[in-house]
């Protein structure tokens, strides 16, 4: 696999009802040189289920998953370490 040129991190907890247009909108961009890791706080909703459906029809998207919800500061220093 080719090193992205970007690599966009989005974190989510419980978003199943706008997270299927938020990764659509981020796989529509004309630049299609990034990785989209997305980063579930241990969602209870659907959230996962829907990110993961994503994750195995492009290559670029990964799901990151904590199994207890450690807030948002553990999400975004998780996306960036």
């Amino acid at each position: 696999m080719i090193k992205p040129k970007v690599v966009i991190g989005l974190p989510v907890y419980n978003g199943e009802k706008h997270i299927a247009a938020a990764i659509k909108s981020h796989l529509s961009q004309s630049f299609g040189n990034f990785e989209l890791i997305i980063a579930d706080n241990a969602s209870t909703d659907q959230t996962v289920e829907i990110c993961e459906e994503f994750a195995r029809s492009d290559k670029r998207v990964t799901v990151l998953r904590s199994s207890e919800n450690k807030g948002i500061l553990w999400t975004n220093v998780f996306l960036i370490s």
